[in-house]
């Protein structure tokens, strides 16, 4: 069984230049006995604005692993591969070594970076997903460590802001959703028309959708008060009774006539203030009319009063007087033999604000297609546009620099092509499954009866006997008793199959380890390693194999004792095959 923990430290500082080389941020280290991940978000984004971020990160050299039988032993990373980023569209990334396919070598160096970089054309809250895949001293045997982390990154909509109101995405990709915030909060009356056929008397609107490219205009008016301005602009006196009773005008008594009415009268607010009082219009027959200077009435009674003037001899003559309300419109009052006609004019409320906003809705790419040569291991774009840039992904992340309309691909996996026109609308492809086959031969071992390919969770394993199938032999190594050939097929998770080469077993050749007086110890071993052969031997042979196949150490032995110096060699598991008349066993050996 296979246990490890792994954790990486990234640290983000920001960069002038636009798009730049990241450098590793050396002078960062990590806290604590284990590595974590620092800070917890990335730099906060913006719609259609520049955006760049250096992640610098730490590489552990080694790792504590747990081994059927063995315990725990330290073993040493000897690879990580950046495979993929998954990034907000618009943005891409680059590794600081991409010349080596954004592969670093702890014993190298621990410390890499990333740079993120772009114009990112969609808001919200994105996980930026960093996959890793780790290559350790028990890979071959176990598979590789596929490590994910997430960091949150928050990209922020455009805004357009005005005196009446703000809009949040006002630009972008056909179907838009636009989001109003109004400036004028707590007025009395709102009315909004969107341009796209809607329209809404709400204070704070909800979002609105433009499904079609094109411009529109955004309509936003916003009153403090929804009531008319009323102003009294006449006023006619039609009938009236009551006038010369006690004596005539002072003008005509030389020539003893009654005379013509001398007619005016006064406006008393619901607190009998006199508001306006007319001029007096001498000598004139009724009907009377009067102009008024836009006198400007409110919400309340008024009263007209009428006199006739007599003069300095006796009192003006009172008319009677009628009631109406300040905002109403022109009419006809009666009280008794009192008509009076009043004129009145009604100024709509100006608006605090009236306001014309607009928004731009862009058409996408149509969506663009791609095929798989697998003989000639290449994408290629079915047909091209030369208004369009274009951007290849593998498994939800932006390949670095992968613009051209073809693409050699390196690994299996999902892929698709994005289109992006000048307007910065895109359209991916569909996904596919393209499947990249590796020149690889498994490479067989013989131990006694036991045929054997390392154990690894990466294959699925069929035996085959004369190349035929043996149905039910799926695991690493079989038990083998018949004379002949064996071979083994492994098949990945894609299928992929990969052919081991043929061995040929014959009991003659089988080595009884278990009546043999081969001895190995300490195992597992620090310094040093002795072999013992308690048999009469003239000379054996021995080579010791690291964990990827290579013979690190052979010799032949003349005598049947050898102690092996094991200071100059690296921490991990090593295979140790002796060869006695012709015959070979092979031991497990740890070293510490």
């Amino acid at each position: 069984m296979f246990k490890s923990n792994i954790f990486f430290t990234t640290c983000m500082f920001f960069s002038l230049q636009v798009v730049s080389q990241c450098v590793p941020d050396v002078n960062f280290i990590p806290l604590g006995t284990n590595y974590g991940l620092s800070p917890d978000t990335l730099a906060t984004g913006y719609v259609n604005q520049n955006y760049e971020q250096d992640l610098t990160f730490v590489l552990p050299l080694d790792t504590l692993v747990e081994i059927d039988g063995f315990g725990e032993n330290l073993i040493s990373f000897e690879d990580y591969h950046i495979t993929s980023i998954s990034l907000p569209i618009g943005l891409s990334w680059q590794c600081n070594n991409y010349d080596l396919n954004c592969h670093y070598d702890p014993s190298v160096s621990q410390y890499g970076c990333v740079n993120l970089y772009g114009v990112p054309l969609q808001y919200g809250e994105f996980s930026v997903d960093v996959t890793v895949i780790a290559t350790h001293e028990l890979s071959w045997a176990v598979g590789t460590e596929e490590i994910t982390f997430s960091l949150p990154l928050n990209i922020l909509p455009n805004i357009s802001a005005n005196s009446g109101f703000a809009m949040t995405n006002f630009s972008g990709c056909a179907p838009l959703t636009v989001d109003f915030i109004n400036n004028n909060p707590g007025l009395e009356s709102y009315h909004w028309d969107f341009g796209n056929g809607n329209v809404s008397s709400l204070e704070n609107p909800n979002s609105q959708l433009y499904s079609q490219p094109g411009t529109y205009e955004v309509h936003y008016v916003a009153h403090s008060t929804i009531e008319p301005s009323y102003f009294l602009t006449g006023v006619e006196i039609q009938n009236a009774s009551d006038w010369g009773n006690e004596f005539p005008d002072e003008e005509n008594l030389g020539v003893f006539g009654l005379g013509s009415p001398d007619f005016y009268f006064t406006i008393t607010d619901e607190f009998q203030n006199i508001i306006y009082q007319s001029n007096v219009l001498e000598e004139q027959n009724l009907p009377v009319t009067y102009n008024v200077d836009n006198l400007q009435l409110f919400n309340q009674n008024y009263t007209i009063n009428v006199f006739e003037e007599d003069g300095v001899i006796s009192d003006n003559d009172f008319c009677g007087s009628v009631n109406f309300e300040g905002f109403s419109n022109s009419a006809t009052l009666t009280n008794g033999n009192l008509v009076v006609n009043y004129t009145t004019d009604n100024i709509q409320p100006t608006p605090l604000a009236d306001v014309i906003d607009t928004i731009y809705v862009y058409d996408s790419p149509s969506q663009p297609s791609f095929s798989y040569d697998e003989e000639n291991v290449l994408l290629s774009l079915d047909s091209d546009s030369m208004d369009f840039d274009y951007q290849w992904y593998y498994i939800q992340s932006p390949i670095p620099d992968a613009h051209n309309i073809n693409f050699i691909p390196n690994n299996s996996g999902y892929y698709y092509i994005l289109a992006t026109n000048e307007f910065g609308c895109s359209t991916p492809s569909d996904e596919q499954v393209v499947v990249v086959c590796d020149d690889f031969s498994p490479d067989l071992q013989i131990n006694s009866d036991t045929i054997s390919f390392m154990q690894s969770s990466v294959f699925e394993y069929q035996w085959f006997y004369e190349g035929e199938q043996m149905f039910g032999l799926n695991s690493s190594s079989i038990v083998v008793e018949m004379i002949g050939n064996y071979n083994l097929l492994l098949i990945d998770q894609w299928g992929c199959k990969y052919y081991s080469n043929n061995i040929y077993f014959n009991p003659a050749s089988v080595y009884d380890k278990t009546n043999s007086n081969f001895s190995v110890f300490p195992n597992p071993a620090t310094d040093y390693l002795e072999i013992i052969i308690h048999e009469n031997q003239t000379s054996f042979y021995f080579e010791l194999i690291d964990f990827h196949g290579k013979k690190v150490i052979s010799k032949h032995i003349p005598n049947t004792k050898h102690s092996l110096d094991l200071e100059s060699l690296s921490r991990g598991t090593y295979f140790l095959n002796l060869i006695v008349n012709g015959q070979k066993i092979t031991e497990r050996i740890i070293i510490n």
